[in-house]
């Protein structure tokens, strides 16, 4: 990867453009994008989720894990789990770089992750801190060991 900067003075001094080269549009590439995507979000340390009868603001690095039934969300943390109605990736794309998603139904802290085991039917399964497991689905297996470094 090669990475270049380019001074443009006709952008105003808070401005910055962001351009992604390359021959095609590849999972990299994808990747790359969505990084910078979320580059500012790092910042974020709140969550405002609606409950039933309140609004909870919730520490993103205390999500474990956040699961989706129907329209039902449901986040898991370490002291509490909190049910919400939405959907999972709008969830998903206001988190930071510390969450993958591992099913069509959850995403997954990294920093909570124990362990993975061959679950049934060639899943897999994830282990996580405080006694939660999930699955894994083979579709997802390649993000989640990207995001782990194998």
């Amino acid at each position: 990867m090669k990475v270049d900067f380019l001074e443009d003075r006709s952008l105003r001094e808070k401005e910055i453009v962001v351009e992604v080269k390359a021959c095609l549009e590849n999972e990299e590439v994808d990747s790359l994008i969505s990084f910078i995507q979320k580059f500012k979000q790092k910042s974020k340390k709140l969550l405002p989720v609606k409950s039933e009868d309140r609004i909870v603001t919730i520490k993103i690095k205390n999500i474990i894990k956040i699961e989706v039934q129907g329209t039902e969300l449901t986040y898991y943390l370490p002291e509490e789990t909190i049910k919400t109605k939405g959907r999972l990736y709008q969830v998903f794309n206001k988190l930071n770089m510390d969450f993958v998603q591992i099913s069509r139904h959850a995403i997954v802290n990294i920093n909570y992750l124990e362990s993975l085991e061959a679950g049934f039917a060639g899943n897999m399964v994830a282990k996580l801190d405080y006694g939660y497991k999930t699955e894994v689905s083979r579709r997802y297996l390649r993000d989640l060991e990207k995001k782990l470094g194998l």
